[in-house]
């Protein structure tokens, strides 16, 4: 299913589960609205910006499908 959130249109809203801080077993909601994906050195990711105007790059591979 994260493969689908990679895929997924630019500008379309979206609501995950991440790791907080990118590290912890403890998991924090996202949403908002993907800008772009792309793969880096450490694998695909997606950049998302929150409702708040804040924008985050979250690796699919630590993405969690929200409840």
């Amino acid at each position: 299913m994260m493969l689908e959130l990679y895929k997924k249109r630019n500008e379309s809203k979206i609501n995950v589960l991440y790791p907080s801080r990118g590290k912890r077993n403890v998991l924090r909601t996202v949403s908002g609205v993907k800008l772009r994906s792309g793969t880096g050195p450490s694998g695909r990711f997606i950049t998302v910006q929150e409702g708040n105007g804040q924008i985050r790059s979250l690796s699919v591979n630590k993405c969690v499908a929200s409840l």
